[in-house]
């Protein structure tokens, strides 16, 4: 007989948040059919508290938040648990004030993509958690994107910085 435990964690876990992942993709396709753009009012408070509870699981984890280098390795390792194992993104330029990050493959978009669903909303929510994530984190830093895969540019780019 085959056990849960037989399966592999890492397994387990990119087949859970994969189907999370559709699941809310589906959810807001059905949703927005319903009540139209009001959709994006509840996602954006859903995706806010979401963003704030990223200081809490830091901390559970002990990942450290006093710079931008710190900051941006704990917002991946919060998003990749949160949303799955394919992000991937390149560093383009690091110091403890500021962190410029490439990223080439989204969870999120993936989903969209296997669906076939319009990306609506997405760019708004998916800031929302990550501006309240990276305040959560360090109130000092701020996130600010300059490119979004799903507004049609070929990859996400943004700039966790210190505030000025």
């Amino acid at each position: 007989m085959v056990s849960i435990k037989d399966i592999p964690a890492e397994a387990r876990w990119e087949i859970a948040t994969k189907a999370a992942n559709i699941q809310s993709v589906v959810c807001d396709m059905l949703v927005r059919q319903i009540i139209g753009e009001k959709i994006d009012e509840i996602w954006k408070t859903i995706m806010s508290e979401g963003g704030k509870g990223s200081k809490a699981m830091a901390e559970s984890l002990g990942l450290p938040a006093r710079n931008a280098k710190e900051i941006e390795e704990a917002l991946s390792i919060i998003s990749t648990i949160l949303l799955g194992p394919e992000f991937e993104s390149d560093i383009l330029e690091a110091n403890e004030d500021r962190v410029m990050v490439r990223l080439t493959s989204c969870p999120m978009l993936n989903a969209h993509r296997t669906v076939g669903g319009p990306v609506t909303g997405t760019p708004a929510h998916c800031q929302e958690f990550c501006q309240n994530s990276v305040q959560s984190l360090n109130p000092h830093y701020a996130i600010q994107y300059s490119k979004r895969m799903c507004t049609g540019d070929p990859y996400c780019e943004y700039a966790i910085e210190l505030k000025k």
